[in-house]
């Protein structure tokens, strides 16, 4: 984009706003194309018709730009393009806060015959309610609320601008873009949503479905028309089955303001992760159609077929959970949160190099996180984000994740990349040694020391402030120790390999000494406690540190001693290849088993798509994701297991 400039409606930056802006060319009927990026999301639209959407979740410093084939929606002669963009500012997990701004080129046959410059019209959206700030949760960021009084058809072929200005330029914008790395996503067909109960009025989707909201309604002018939005329902003070709008802070709704006449609204720009769909209005409102525009990333699935039928059944409801998590990047739920986490999604990984054979979308989310920038060298808690908040073992989880990928993908560019960069992931741990094991993160409250969701694991309210020795710290940078001195092999650095390799040996030898109990014939998750996980065990197998004999005691230990804190479904991976590692012969029957009840009693509860845990939503205080792309990993084993 030699003459695109950077562009938007005036030089301040307004959290939660909607501008539009428009643009016509003339077109010769040869192939158009346009190159458009926006902080923070777009809707594009070309003689009336949605072209194009979904800004890539980027970085202010690391802008990313589409490309868009406009070809089937443009006509010889004069051409109208709509583009809406909302700008968020404000920091959300799923969100790195920029500057508003929009950049694009058009071109004909590759040659430029528009682009973005004070010659283009915008104008505050006034379809949009800007500036309300409305969460729905800090992971996501805001909701939405829709004005059809104020909706003056810029979407319409016919479209002519009234009361637009020109755009400012602007100068503090980044100069180099890149371009999208992973496929867009696309629509499927509408999904409309089935009534239920007319009061409330409650509608399912049938399963869990990931998508946009549609809607036809006829609302007196200036109705509000709430659609609020959830996975499950639940029984209010007045015994009706309702969508749990609101849970603690969080607000699952969607505001819709009526014209007195008949709307019909889709919004391309925040998405939804639901099953049930509520509307509150006024009796006069009629909803004539609701659901969900479905999208999903564009992937084969590779074939997978087992004599079980519930197998079968697992298998398949675990690829629909990770492909309800897969958009611009993996994202632990679609309903709660969207957001990219490194333990979460290294589950999600794993099972999509299984699943579908597929590196591009992996390779993406790692290099976001890799694009990632702090001061003390450890990763932010999500991608891409700058949230302050840290999980300090979460940088840990990222160097297994860069060694799966390149193993799987025979890509070892990532590794190039990064190297120093993880290098500085470790010096940070390394440097907490003391008596040869490391200290937790304590004395500041932007570091959560969270492992589990277990108890004693969890991290306390104050974000795990306290001083402690943790062996799942220890347990788990040993391991990435052994990730980095493979993948020092793979580039050729055969010199830090063996460095690696001794510190991991030396760690060991200390984790040993600290966490052992003779008493318990178990590792102790702190050497000042008696408690003692099923994580850190398996983590103490998987790191080197519990080998042989020791290693045998240990996993028949946490299958057997009721005093041993379980692992949740996020983590039973880890529990899984501490045990195939000491006996596959031995404890393979037991991993399938123990897959067939944990993800049959989910089947049997009803479930369409995998829970965060087992407590489905009950859990997190009413807040539990009923899909969760870390609970897919019954893929793996599946694989490797099966035949």
């Amino acid at each position: 984009m030699n003459d695109a400039k950077w562009i938007w409606a005036h030089t301040e930056a307004h959290p939660d706003e909607y501008v539009r802006f428009y643009q016509d060319f003339e077109s010769m009927g040869g192939k158009i194309a346009i190159e458009l990026s926006c902080d923070s999301n777009y809707e594009l639209y070309v003689n009336g018709q949605l072209a194009g959407f979904g800004q890539y979740a980027d970085y202010p410093y690391h802008k990313v730009y589409d490309r868009i084939d406009l070809t089937p929606y443009c006509q010889t002669g004069k051409n109208a393009v709509s583009i809406l963009v909302w700008y968020f500012g404000k920091t959300a997990l799923t969100y790195y806060k920029g500057m508003p701004g929009l950049i694009y080129e058009i071109s004909e046959n590759d040659n430029v015959i528009a682009y973005s410059s004070v010659n283009t019209l915008c104008k505050k959206a006034t379809e949009y309610v800007s500036g309300k700030q409305k969460l729905i949760t800090s992971q996501i960021g805001f909701s939405y609320t829709y004005d059809a009084t104020g909706d003056n058809g810029e979407t319409r072929a016919n479209f002519v601008p009234v009361d637009y200005s020109h755009a400012i330029e602007l100068s503090d914008r980044p100069e180099m873009l890149y371009p999208r790395p992973n496929q867009k996503i696309v629509l499927k067909p509408f999904a409309p949503a089935v009534p239920i109960c007319q009061s409330p009025m409650i509608y399912d989707l049938g399963h869990e479905t990931v998508g946009y909201l549609g809607i036809g309604f006829q609302a007196p002018k200036g109705a509000t028309v709430t659609v609020s939005y959830g996975e499950h329902l639940v029984t209010d003070e007045n015994g009706a089955q309702v969508v749990p709008r609101r849970i603690g802070n969080r607000d699952f709704s969607v505001e819709l303001i009526g014209n007195g006449e008949r709307v019909t609204f889709s919004n391309y720009m925040r998405r939804m992760g639901c099953r049930y769909l509520q509307v509150d209005c006024e009796d006069t409102v009629k909803i004539e159609q609701i659901g969900l525009h479905p999208a999903e990333y564009p992937l084969t699935v590779k074939p997978y077929n087992t004599e079980s039928a519930l197998r079968q059944r697992i298998y398949d409801t675990c690829v629909k959970t990770l492909r309800f998590c897969m958009f611009e990047h993996y994202e632990d739920c679609p309903w709660r949160e969207q957001a990219l986490y490194t333990m979460d999604s290294r589950n999600q990984m794993l099972c999509g190099y299984y699943a579908f054979g597929e590196y591009a979308f992996a390779r993406a989310s790692l290099d976001l996180m890799g694009q990632d920038r702090s001061e003390d060298n450890l990763l932010h808690i999500t991608f891409p984000s700058d949230e302050e908040l840290v999980i300090p073992s979460f940088s840990l989880h990222w160097l297994q994740q860069m060694r799966e990928y390149a193993e799987f993908s025979k890509d070892v560019s990532l590794i190039q990349t990064y190297y120093a960069k993880m290098n500085g992931v470790l010096e940070a741990f390394l440097a907490r040694k003391e008596n040869g094991v490391i200290s937790n993160f304590y004395g500041e409250k932007r570091y959560w020391n969270f492992y589990e969701w277990q108890p004693n694991l969890q991290g306390s309210g104050e974000k795990g402030r306290e001083k402690s020795f943790d062996l799942v710290l220890n347990a788990l940078l040993s391991f990435a120790l052994g990730h980095m001195a493979a993948m020092a092999d793979l580039i050729g650095c055969k010199e830090d390999a063996v460095h690696y390799r001794e510190e991991a040996q030396a760690l060991n030898l200390a984790i040993n000494r600290v966490f052992w109990s003779e008493e318990r014939a178990l590792y102790l998750d702190r050497p000042d406690r008696t408690h003692t996980s099923a994580l850190g065990n398996s983590l103490a197998v998987l790191c080197g540190a519990a080998k042989g004999e020791r290693a045998r005691q240990v996993c028949e230990r946490i299958l057997n001693d009721a005093e041993i804190v379980p692992t949740t479904l996020s983590m039973r991976a880890f529990l899984y290849d501490a045990l195939l590692i000491t006996d596959r012969d031995l404890y393979a029957s037991y991993i399938l088993c123990d897959i067939d009840a944990s993800y049959g009693y989910m089947l049997d509860c009803g479930a369409t798509s995998f829970w965060e845990t087992a407590k489905g939503a009950a859990d997190f205080g009413n807040a539990g994701s009923l899909c969760h792309g870390w609970s897919a990993i019954p893929v793996v084993y599946y694989h490797r297991l099966l035949k």
